[in-house]
């Protein structure tokens, strides 16, 4: 049986954490592909944090299934760029051609959306095996209700808990980096010290991989994503 990778950006690099039914391993790579080399031979999932399949116009409903799914906490799902303005080549560009504006956070993300979607439009195997999802939907759906923001102590802890409520002991080495890193200001792992709640984000998505095996529910309801847009999260 293969591993299951969960991968989220943290601001110059991708955390990547890569679960068994053993244990987990966390690792970091300058780029997806860098991702797809080293884990897309024994993964049978990797799911990332950035929007996978894009419209042309409008927004996507599963934006807005997310937004709505999550309530107080809708604000943490960002409206995703459509294709025009992905493809803009600089930013008034962008902005003209985007349903509704574009705001610093979503220009931001516009790299990380072309970086993604070029690997799945160049590597076959990679649209059926990587699939957009987000870590904020994942905890809700784990935990039963929204947790507070990770930014807080409470939020923080909660989340540690979750992964090892619902992955078991084989999600203590997570645990362990975020807690070295807590207490330790040196560089490891090339994660910013105010980056490490990505690791957790990285490992609810490894978790929703492993704990699914496939069968994910999806935002919208019977949406496929190896080629529809669409957020994948635990099933029932």
């Amino acid at each position: 049986m293969g591993s299951h990778v969960g991968v989220d950006w943290a601001s110059g690099c991708w955390v990547v954490v890569e679960a068994t039914t053993e244990t987990t391993n966390i690792s970091t790579e300058p780029s997806l592909l860098n991702v797809w080399h080293e884990y897309g031979d024994q993964a049978n999932e990797i799911l990332v944090d950035i929007p996978v399949h894009l419209e042309r116009e409008g927004n996507r409903e599963c934006d807005q299934n997310a937004k709505d799914f999550l309530g107080s906490r809708g604000s943490t799902v960002f409206w995703t760029p459509n294709n025009d303005a992905v493809t803009a080549e600089d930013y008034d560009t962008a902005v003209e051609n985007n349903t509704r504006g574009l705001g610093s956070h979503s220009w931001g993300l516009i790299p990380r959306i072309q970086e993604v979607n070029a690997m799945l439009d160049e590597i076959d195997a990679a649209r059926e095996m990587v699939y957009e999802s987000h870590p904020e939907v994942c905890f809700k759906a784990y935990h039963g209700d929204n947790l507070p923001s990770k930014k807080s102590g409470e939020g923080f802890e909660a989340r540690k808990d979750c992964l090892i409520e619902n992955g078991g002991q084989s999600f203590q080495p997570v645990i362990d980096l975020v807690d070295e890193r807590q207490a330790n200001s040196q560089w490891h792992h090339r994660i910013q010290e105010g980056r490490i709640d990505d690791v957790l984000d990285a490992a609810i998505l490894a978790l929703t991989a492993r704990e699914s095996s496939g069968d994910y529910s999806t935002l919208p309801e019977e949406a496929d994503p190896t080629c529809d847009p669409s957020i994948v999260y635990p099933s029932a």
